[in-house]
Order: structure tokens, then sequence, then C-alpha cells
């Protein structure tokens, strides 16, 4: 039986894959934050192992290459899925903080993580899928730490990818699009929270110019439901023998890259920012 370790496994996209996996047979070690395994869908099913893991806890990650170690001996499948939104607001006025916190999860995590498994993905020569985001393509007003700590983690996978593939282990950067998480059902709250980052000396200068990202994405952009995106995660990425460098799942999503093929780089601004740009 192949094993898989998911991080973030516990709402959403995780939540998704893991039920995807065990359904195909898969032994998933299915790692969580905060959020009680016994409130997920998966909680009971067989072959499903339930492993607290805050990828910011070094600790946490190794307690799980013990436990994998001990079960497995080797490991068929990372997937790199934890991931904070963060909440900077505009880039004059950002909490650094929360800006250290969003990378700290969604880049220096998926780090830990990768480095900690290796020896167990080299025996069975394995894959690991580094989720990263269609907002890699995407310049938008706001919330600028979630998409740049994106940008970095897609690196990190080419880099990965380059090194890793002497050995056999197969890296590639899964790129959601629209999905039903509770990141995305946020939606306007998100906005007032960003708008809420902003020094009220500030906030009115920029609001006559910009509405937020995240609302306005969730106004223009559909989602796939978390199971027929994991359907389609398992079918062009787990399935198949090899990979690509990069995979970009969600409806529509598949334009973005085009984009910056066939126009220049400002005309691709200039698009972003009449979207979310007051007219």
């Amino acid at each position: 039986m192949k094993s898989a370790f998911i991080t973030g496994a516990a709402t959403g996209i995780g939540e998704g894959l893991v039920l995807k996996l065990q359904a195909e047979g898969w032994r998933v070690y299915a790692g969580f934050r905060s959020a009680a395994p016994e409130a997920t869908r998966w909680h009971g099913l067989p072959n499903i192992v339930p492993l607290r893991c805050d990828v910011q806890s070094l600790g946490d990650i190794k307690s799980a290459v013990d436990c994998i170690t001990t079960e497995e001996g080797q490991l068929d499948l990372l997937i790199n899925n934890a991931g904070y939104p963060g909440n900077s607001g505009v880039i004059e006025a950002a909490d650094i903080d929360d800006y250290r916190k969003t990378f700290e999860i969604n880049f220096w995590g998926p780090l830990n993580v990768a480095q900690a498994f290796m020896p167990l993905l080299r025996k069975a020569k394995g894959r690991v899928v580094n989720t990263t985001s269609a907002s890699v393509y995407l310049t938008i007003p706001m919330g600028s730490s979630y998409p740049v700590s994106k940008v970095a983690l897609k690196a990190l996978s080419n880099h990965m990818r380059m090194e890793m593939a002497p050995f056999g282990v197969d890296v590639t950067s899964l790129e959601p699009g629209g999905v039903e998480t509770p990141m995305t059902a946020l939606g306007e709250d998100v906005g007032a929270m960003q708008w809420a980052t902003i020094p009220e000396s500030l906030r009115g200068q920029y609001q006559q110019f910009f509405l937020d990202g995240a609302t306005a994405i969730g106004d223009n952009f559909k989602l796939y439901s978390a199971k027929h995106f994991a359907d389609q995660v398992y079918k062009k990425i787990i399935l198949p023998k090899r990979t690509k460098p990069s995979y970009l799942i969600g409806p529509g999503a598949a334009a973005l890259p085009w984009l910056h093929r066939l126009l220049p780089t400002q005309q691709v601004m200039n698009i972003w920012g009449r979207m979310f740009s007051k007219k």
C-alpha cells in the first residue's frame, strides 16, 4: 500500500486530498495543526492516520517523520498543503510580523517538512507536491504577503525538482485556482480585515483608488468544489509516472500564464489594475 503525508489536512484542499487518496487505496497520514480531527470528514475512515503537525514546529515535523519511519520505512508522496492567507494590507503600512508569519507557514514550513522527509522520499523514489497558488500570476492591491510567499515557494520547488531528480524524487508545484475552502469562504471578511490593517490616516487615500483584492476576486472567479479539485489533482499529478514542473488547476485558471506569454508585463498589470480598481 502506498503512503502519503499531507499537511493542512483538516479542511479545504487538504481534506479533499485525504479523502481522495484514501478512496484510491492509499494509507494517508493527515497532518493537522489546531482543528480537531474528530471534526473532519475523514475521521474514523480506515488507513487514515491523524498526525498533529504545525509546520512552524520542528518538533512536530520530527514526530511526524519518526511515526512514518516506524510505520512505513519510506514515503511515496508528500503534499505540502498547509497555508496561511496573511493579513498584510498595503505595503506602505504592512504588518511586518504578519508578513513573517505568512512566510513562516507558506515558505519555511514546506522547506522544513521537505528536508525532514527527503530520506524517506528517496527510499521510495517518491513525489513532492508543493501547493502554491494561481496568485503567482496575479498582481492585485493589498494582501501581498500571500502571493509573494507563494512565488518564493514555486521557485523553491523548481530548485528542489532539479536537485532531487537524480535520486528519482519527483517535485512539482500545484497552483490552485478558485477552490471552495474555509479561506475562500471568508470573502468580503478578508477584505474588511485587510482595510482594517491600514491606519485611518492612509486608508482613505487608498480607498479612493482600489477595491480590496479578496472581494474583487470573489466577484470575478468561479470555484471548484474541494472534491472535484482533488479528483483533478489525482488524475493530473499523482497518477502519472512523471510530472511537469507545475500544474494550474481551477476554473478558467489555465488562461493566466498565457496572458504573461502573449502580453508585455505592464499590459498584464494594466488588466489587473482595471479589474481591481474603482471605476
